[in-house]
């Protein structure tokens, strides 16, 4: 029929034959004008709706542009580009599709040649573009309404763009499971899933952290700051005993995220500007089609989740409304993903209790990768952080110790340290954490398997808590002595506080104080040698030399009242300095501390004279340290 037509209305036979190239393009930019003015462009202009593309004339070539652009030199790229002209000046006139040009990539390190879309992908997208529009302009003759071919050419452009960015992030994240995120965490990657029914093209879940959801799994909310109802599907996690995030592409509407507790998230978005910068990182990495990027998607849904799950167990142990389980002297905060554990610690001296101000002990941060806490320091109480990794080079004495042993009895001999009882305190207490975490999710409402299961979640939380106070009192007792308590010795004497200079075993009681299960802190004040002759079995003399001490010693007591620090002087006699000190408790007696009546120092005061050297020996004479060097701490 082609054939037939262009020998019976042949152009050299026709009227436009004789018409002038400039006339030619002026009809033909007037064609495609009216194109615009009687199609859906206009129409979407008069009713003042936003329309899809943004429309460039050039000529007589029309130019669809969608999305933001990213630009590379003087090149501009769009997510979505499309090109179209009219072939003819009848009307209604169809549109021609010149080229249409869909784009997605992996954020800049990040690969995915293997996905890139092929040469005959992108024939094949041309065709069905071209199709579609064509069979929209046929239904709407038949029907007599106004054609919307834009409308198709978007709609499926627009769904090509949606799969492809699932395509990759998929790929991504299967690459996160092999590579770094599979040493420490359980990550499961649900593949990337189609349907052929609904508004929902595809979606792809990643599950990371245990959640205990034997009374049902938290419920799952989408991350839109708009408003925009949830879906049915948002609320049921695809596994089972992990928090989920779901990435769901709504045909021409884009990528939509969903994260278990994403509802009680987005409340903490308009007054908590770290919360508001999580989510848009969250869904920048997962629609943006210039920069997808599934670990950069996954580290910003942790963050969040670890900063819920730090709230969750904060008002558990809490309760704003409710019976307080903590002691009052402890206070939990939350501080951008963490737990900072203050407390509020005392001390005896004159016949009284001083408060002194709430201080931070220590923080639990939560792992991105494993939802597991880990306990940090300040860099300031050094201390505590070698004894909390049990390092040798804590405690001279145990050092010593350890190194004089034989190799195959170095590990039975650090068992006895007091780094190994100070890891052991901060390893139950992540223990206890974990499973508090584990059971309180992230917050916010739960999917109920029956009307039983919120009683029992309750119950399983407040068990959990329990646990949690009697690691927390432990730890708190540990931090005050080995991080604030060295601390201020320190300042105060100028002296590095150790910790086994005082023994290595526990406290027992004195003056009917029960102390904390660990050994104190502390510096020797004043030894001398002693020398001291017995007679063996064989009747021969022998010499027995030792040195006498005697130590200042920290430690605390810590109950359901107050977290006390206490002072007192200890007696003890040692061998060599390999050896662990015997502590005879029955001389150890408690001191009382003063508080430092001025802070202020007078600059006008007179220095101190220096002392003469004396004769015999021309140095300075030793003087033992008396206690009351140390009553400032």
């Amino acid at each position: 029929p082609t054939d037939l037509r262009l020998v019976m209305d042949r152009y050299e036979a026709s009227k436009e034959h004789d018409w002038s190239a400039h006339e030619v393009k002026e009809r033909w930019h007037m064609a495609v004008r009216d194109k615009l003015i009687r199609g859906e462009v206009a129409e979407r202009k008069r009713e003042n709706v936003d329309s899809l593309w943004k429309v460039a004339i050039n000529g007589g070539i029309v130019r669809l542009t969608y999305g933001q652009p990213k630009k590379i030199g003087s090149q501009t790229l769009y997510p979505i580009e499309a090109h179209m002209t009219v072939l003819s000046i009848a009307v209604p006139a169809q549109w021609t599709l010149l080229s249409v040009e869909v784009r997605a990539q992996a954020k800049t390190g990040e690969s995915n040649h293997q996905l890139d879309a092929a040469n005959r992908q992108r024939f094949g997208l041309h065709r069905l573009c071209a199709k579609a529009m064509l069979e929209e302009e046929k239904r709407a003759k038949e029907d007599d309404r106004l054609a919307r071919p834009l409308d198709c050419l978007f709609s499926v452009a627009h769904n090509f763009s949606l799969s492809w960015r699932l395509e990759i992030l998929n790929a991504q994240a299967q690459a996160l499971k092999r590579g770094v995120w599979s040493s420490k965490s359980s990550l499961v990657v649900t593949p990337v899933e189609f349907f052929t029914e609904g508004d929902t093209l595809g979606v792809v879940s990643i599950s990371f952290w245990r959640v205990d959801d034997r009374y049902g799994p938290p419920k799952m909310s989408s991350l839109d700051q708009k408003g925009e109802a949830d879906s049915e599907d948002d609320g049921k996690p695809p596994t089972t005993n992990q928090l989920t995030l779901s990435i769901r592409a709504v045909a021409n509407v884009g990528i939509k995220v969903s994260l278990s507790g994403g509802e009680t998230m987005l409340k903490r978005v308009n007054y908590q500007s770290h919360a508001r910068t999580a989510v848009d990182n969250l869904l920048e990495a997962a629609s943006n089609p210039f920069a997808l990027s599934a670990s950069n998607t996954l580290l910003a849904a942790t963050t969040l989740c670890a900063e819920q799950r730090c709230y969750s167990m904060v008002e558990a142990l809490q309760p704003l409304n409710g019976e307080r389980i903590l002691p009052p002297w402890m206070n939990l905060t939350v501080e951008s993903g963490s737990i900072a554990v203050a407390a509020k610690v005392s001390y005896m001296g004159q016949e009284a209790v001083h408060d002194l101000a709430t201080v931070v002990l220590f923080r639990l941060a939560c792992d991105a990768r494993s939802g597991t806490f880990v306990s940090t320091f300040c860099r300031s109480a050094k201390l505590l952080r070698l004894l909390a990794s049990n390092e040798n080079t804590a405690s001279e004495t145990m050092a010593l110790r350890v190194a004089k042993m034989a190799q195959n009895r170095r590990r039975a001999v650090a068992a006895t340290s007091t780094g190994r009882l100070v890891r052991d305190a901060f390893e139950g207490l992540t223990r206890s954490m974990n499973a508090l975490g584990t059971r309180t999710g992230v917050g916010g409402p739960w999917l109920d398997k029956d009307d039983m299961s919120m009683s029992l979640r309750h119950r399983a939380i407040q068990l959990a808590c329990t646990d949690a106070k009697s690691s927390l009192s432990t730890c708190c007792g540990m931090a005050a002595v080995y991080g604030l308590g060295a601390l201020a010795i320190g300042v105060a004497t100028g002296i590095s506080a150790q910790p086994d200079v005082c023994g290595s075993r526990p406290i027992e009681k004195i003056e009917g104080t029960k102390f904390l299960r660990s050994p104190p802190v502390g510096f020797v004040m004043d030894q001398h040698m002693v020398h001291k002759q017995y007679v063996s079995s064989d009747g021969e003399k022998k010499k027995n030399v030792f040195l006498e001490r005697e130590a200042f010693a920290l430690s605390c007591t810590v109950d359901d009242v107050d977290l006390k620090l206490t002072a007192f002087s200890l007696s003890s006699t040692v061998d060599s300095p390999s050896a662990i000190p015997d502590v005879d408790y029955k001389k150890s007696s408690m001191i009382e501390l003063k508080p430092a009546e001025s802070l202020v120092v007078d600059i006008d005061a007179e220095p101190s004279s220096k002392r003469m050297k004396t004769e015999e020996t021309g140095s300075v004479p030793s003087q033992p340290t008396r206690l009351s060097m140390v009553q400032a701490i």
